[in-house]
């Protein structure tokens, strides 16, 4: 008897909109399952991580009584996981078991079922998970054919599943069918069928296991899975077929022997691991998946998802900024703040690929908001001071600097420019500096008809490519730029402009100090700046107020320390976190003294500037690849704040900069 177990993972990111969910809801959770309902021959599986359960519980939660009769039935199976769909294999082992037992619990309470498997967020996989989820109860999970691709398996031998070890420890792996993936549902369903008759007369058992949103949700499934009827048909099928091939859950195939140990190295699913690595890198693997024959496909190899850390410094910052806030619910004996925290642990604000991930700045900012959240439950220190601390976050042997207070945090760089590159305003859960700068991707220079059919679509494709700019530097507060003299607006947006000092990335002496008004950070560095057809020694000097309140101050001084008097076209750098583009209007504006910017969802900052000073203002937009096609993504605002002047030997400029959250 052939068996075929369907499995559907539903999720949604932590920070997604409720209208998305709705759609979801409507488009793909529930006609599957109205389907399902008059097809009593059909068992399948499901996953729905947390988020979804949290939501559904509020606004569908009949749906879940609808799930827990099929499962009384023996029809439904429902698989574990991380309640807040993480990467189990990234978290502490505290926090990966406390997110799996807290999904093992609502099962049960809600399904009256205990699940022995489990649904492995992005199938990623590190062989020490074996021992631990083993340890832990887990029976079994599901992994792609090209995890045993990557052990040497022959496709031929992967019909039903296998068992792996760590530490002495087992668990059972089931290989998930990559043909079935692609063949469902955008195959005709008579095409599925006669895929499974090849493996008919043998005991076999294959898995189809993929987004549970491919059957309604993804563009133009929901007209062809339901509307023209694909899943009815299919069903029907295989009914009609029952005599030699059955639907099964995974929990069924578990009666005979396993095919045998399996030692899977570290790896996820092949689009991840191509979209993991550098864009160059990722462009030649596409091209050679696409020239070579299929037998040769298995031996090709891409990234892995700790890839993206080091791909986009702002997933790294992320990451690190997670297990800071976890140790600290760890050291306060867990409780307060587990469940943010666990929230803060959901993996789709951590990655780039097809979806934009780290690009769409709510949902990053969700993790950003729950971790603070997580961090606000735990007990206080008291007082408006700052306790400091130094880390080294982007393993560059160079520390960061971190100022945390209860009403604020202020994350600086003095190796790269002296910047300030997150500064949280605790009292509405914001992080001002949470922004991705323009990355070169892999697709950017792609064919466009590889990415879309629509001639409409290609061509706003081709419109939005016009537009890419890349960065050369972090985008971050207090970045000091010498600007050559033909600068214009536009070409300090596009960031092709001739930087005229050594000062953007160069690393600065760092020195603290507390006192009445706050805690007061040095920042100095001895430079160089090409003005006048000569090098000219400069030096900068910003003294940088922190208050307990969540206000900052940064005092200038830019010091000519040559023999003769320099033009120096001096600015600071301002990168913020809006919700919108009209929130911070891209211009030209100046002898600004003080403006303020509204945000009715981040609440907005008000500069004030000690003199009038020219402001500089443009959007700093990703050009990113979804389902649909190429779009254009607002991450926040750049300002420059600046002033020509002429320095005479020995003399300085200076200015004084207050940034106050509203």
């Amino acid at each position: 008897m052939v068996k075929l177990v369907i499995a559907l993972h539903n999720h949604q990111p932590v920070g997604n909109f409720d209208s998305v969910l709705e759609e979801a809801y409507n488009l793909s959770y529930k006609p599957f399952f109205d389907v399902l309902d008059r097809h009593p021959g059909v068992r399948v599986s499901v996953h729905f991580s947390g988020i979804l359960y949290d939501w559904l519980e509020k606004t569908h939660p009949d749906y879940l009584d609808r799930l827990a009769a099929l499962v009384k039935a023996g029809r439904l199976e429902v698989l574990s996981g991380g309640y807040y769909e993480p990467i189990l294999a990234l978290l502490p082992e505290e926090d990966r078991r406390g997110q799996v037992n807290m999904m093992r619990e609502y099962v049960r309470g809600r399904f009256g079922a205990d699940p022995a498997g489990l649904w492995l967020a992005e199938r990623v996989w590190e062989p020490e998970l074996a021992g631990s989820l083993s340890a832990m109860g887990v029976g079994y999970t599901a992994l792609d054919d090209v995890h045993f691709f990557s052990a040497g398996f022959e496709e031929k031998a992967l019909t039903g599943r296998f068992t792996t070890e760590y530490g002495g420890r087992h668990l059972d792996v089931f290989p998930i069918n990559h043909r079935l993936r692609y063949l469902m549902p955008f195959a005709e369903p008579h095409k599925v069928i006669d895929y499974l008759r090849g493996f008919e007369g043998q005991d076999a058992s294959l898995v189809m296991a993929d987004d549970g949103e491919k059957f309604g949700l993804w563009p133009g499934t929901h007209e062809l899975v339901y509307k023209k009827g694909w899943l009815d048909k299919f069903f029907t099928l295989l009914e009609q077929n029952s005599g030699w091939l059955s639907t099964a859950r995974f929990s069924d195939c578990l009666g005979g022997p396993s095919k045998g140990l399996a030692y899977l190295p570290t790896t996820s699913y092949h689009e991840l691991a191509q979209w993991a690595l550098p864009p160059e890198r990722s462009k030649r693997l596409a091209g050679l998946w696409e020239e070579s024959p299929e037998d040769f496909r298995q031996f090709l190899r891409g990234g892995y998802f700790r890839n993206f850390f080091s791909k986009y410094p702002e997933s790294n910052r992320l990451y690190r900024r997670m297990l800071r806030a976890s140790a600290k619910v760890k050291a306060a004996g867990s409780g307060p703040g587990t469940r943010a925290l666990y929230k803060a642990q959901c993996n789709c604000g951590y990655w780039h690929g097809v979806f934009g991930g780290v690009y769409l700045p709510h949902i990053r900012m969700a993790v950003y908001k729950n971790i603070l959240e997580a961090e606000a439950a735990l007990p206080g220190r008291g007082g408006s001071g700052f306790e400091l601390s130094s880390e080294d976050w982007d393993a560059d042997g160079r520390p960061e600097l971190l100022a945390e207070g209860e009403q604020a945090n202020f994350y600086f760089s003095p190796a790269k420019g002296g910047g300030l590159w997150e500064w949280d305003y605790k009292p509405r859960g914001v992080n001002f500096g949470s922004l991705v700068w323009r990355h070169p991707e892999a697709y950017h220079d792609g064919d466009a008809k590889s990415i879309s059919s629509s001639e409409k679509r290609r061509a706003a494709e081709a419109e939005l490519k016009k537009h890419l700019a890349y960065d050369w530097h972090p985008r971050m507060c207090l970045l000091d730029h010498f600007l050559h003299h033909d600068t214009t607006p536009a070409a300090s947006a596009r960031a092709a402009y001739g930087e005229q000092g050594d000062f953007v990335t160069g690393e600065y002496a760092c020195t603290s100090s507390a006192g009445p008004d706050g805690t007061l950070l040095k920042f100095s560095r001895d430079g160089s700046v090409w003005a006048g057809g000569a090098s000219v020694p400069v030096r900068v000097e910003k003294d940088v107020l922190l208050r307990g309140d969540g206000s900052w101050r940064a005092a200038y001084r830019v010091h000519n320390l040559g023999g003769h008097k320099a033009g120096l076209w001096f600015g600071t750098e301002l990168a913020l976190a809006f919700s919108g583009k009209e929130h911070c209007p891209p211009g030209e504006y100046h002898k600004v003294s003080k403006k303020t910017f509204r945000d009715p969802v981040y609440g907005g900052v008000e500069l004030e500037l000690s003199e009038p000073l020219d402001l500089w203002s443009f959007p700093l937009e990703t050009i990113s690849r979804s389902e649909e096609g190429a779009e254009k993504t607002y991450q926040g605002a750049v300002m420059l704040a600046h002033s020509k002047r002429d320095v005479e030997p020995g003399a300085y400029l200076s200015f004084t900069l207050e940034v106050r959250p509203l």
